[in-house]
């Protein structure tokens, strides 16, 4: 890698060296980025223009740059909390 090339660059798609294979079923843990609050607002905009929420925003755009992300793990797996009065979206 040339110190002009960004790391996704030299990485075929969904062929990264030493990366396990999407299909290993090992358990989530969480990766932490800090980045400005323009490009969280924007983030979370997008994925409310799309109907999902941000943590699939992301893996769309890891999917995008040639990381292997399954199909399955695109689905949102947030459960939808009801209010008393039978509302799922915080209406009273």
């Amino acid at each position: 890698m040339t110190s002009k090339e960004s790391p996704a660059e030299g990485v075929s798609r969904g062929q990264g060296e030493g990366i396990p294979p999407a299909n290993d079923t090992r358990e989530e843990v969480p990766i932490q980025v800090m980045v400005p609050e323009s490009i969280r607002r924007q983030v979370a905009m997008m994925g409310v223009n799309r109907g999902e929420n941000i943590r699939t925003v992301v893996l769309r755009g890891l999917q995008a740059i040639g990381i292997d992300v399954p199909e399955s793990e695109l689905a949102d797996r947030r459960g939808r909390r009801r209010n008393k009065n039978g509302c799922g979206n915080g209406a009273k």
